[in-house]
């Protein structure tokens, strides 16, 4: 590599997508203002090719002269969800050492869990920029959380029970903070610690998306994990929110590629969501186009029995003989 490599390739290694993107996007924003948005180029593994990179990376163009090139989920991934060949990395990564890098060129690299063993990396070291993103800590996330909502003017107490139930997912914190914007907007009230828990999810996201990936394909499966979760002691509540969360981003996700649009990043920030949680949900598309019907009406008998429940058309503590009742006649 050249000497000028130092300030034109940055690897960014990350574990908290938040402060990445926000990285990213300003970073764009940036380079769009100076040098205009036909001069950056992304490539991912739905997009990766290889002679097209090499092309954009060490060739010239009559129009654009400036290049700000980001290749996600390289140097190679240690993380299975990467569908990036190796030997195309790799590849890629021995045409940069032994070619003097374009000086319009600005290279950025980003992998979640970078192979420390593969070519790529090991030249990062000394001729790159490392930047890692990683989560939030106990002290810095109270600190976001006041900073996100000013307007509300929340209470430590408050404050220290909404990062207990949600932790360190920002993406996560933001959506429940607008939660509780919504309930203060329309109930005029303060907002406690009893509201928080209320209003917000637990922690269970991980658990309800792959047991609606068995109500899917195996209901039978899913009404053993229902029941585990039964036993764990979980709130009908929480669950059933985690429930309609979920479901709510599976229909509006059908929706979108009933129109034809697929990608995630687009509909994660149309949505306002996580780009881990849309991305995960497009991966699906085909079973759940087909099970669309059932899904609607799952959806619409979880707000029914969150309704009956709560307005004593039902008891709560039948909440889990229901649900299960619900799963298998689907």
């Amino acid at each position: 590599m050249s000497e000028e490599t130092p300030k034109k390739v940055f690897l960014f290694m990350w574990e908290n997508s938040y402060t990445l993107i926000k990285e990213l996007k300003r970073r764009k924003d940036w380079f769009a203002a100076k040098s205009g948005s036909e001069s950056i180029f992304v490539f991912n593994r739905e997009n990766w090719d290889y002679g097209q990179i090499k092309q954009i990376i060490f060739s010239g163009g009559f129009f654009v002269t400036n290049k700000l090139v980001i290749l996600e989920w390289v140097p190679l991934d240690t993380d299975k969800s990467n569908a990036i060949k190796a030997d195309e990395i790799e590849k890629l990564a021995d045409d940069i050492m032994n070619y003097s890098l374009p000086s319009e060129v600005l290279l950025v690299c980003v992998s979640y869990k970078p192979d420390k063993r593969s070519r790529f990396y090991k030249r990062f070291g000394s001729n790159g920029t490392v930047k890692s993103f990683p989560a939030l800590n106990e002290r810095e996330l109270p600190n976001f959380v006041n900073e996100e909502s000013k307007d509300l003017n929340l209470t430590s107490a408050v404050v220290d029970t909404l990062i207990k139930k949600v932790w360190n997912d920002q993406f996560r914190l933001l959506s429940e903070i607008d939660k509780l914007r919504y309930w203060r907007k329309y109930y005029e009230k303060e907002i406690t610690p009893e509201v928080v828990d209320q209003v917000c999810f637990w922690m269970i996201d991980e658990d309800v998306f792959k047991l609606l990936d068995l109500a899917v394909t195996k209901p039978e499966s899913a009404i053993k994990s229902i029941q585990s979760l039964q036993d764990s002691g979980i709130d009908w509540n929480v669950l059933n929110g985690s429930f309609v969360w979920w479901l709510r981003n599976y229909l509006f996700v059908v929706d979108y590629a009933d129109n034809w649009i697929t990608d995630s990043k687009q509909i994660a920030s149309e949505l306002k969501q996580n780009p881990w949680v849309i991305s995960n949900i497009v991966k699906k598309l085909p079973q759940l186009k087909e099970k669309r019907d059932m899904l609607q009406n799952l959806f619409k008998s979880m707000v029914d029995i969150d309704y009956d429940i709560k307005n004593g058309n039902a008891q709560a503590e039948n909440y889990f003989i229901i649900i299960k009742k619900i799963l298998l006649q689907k």
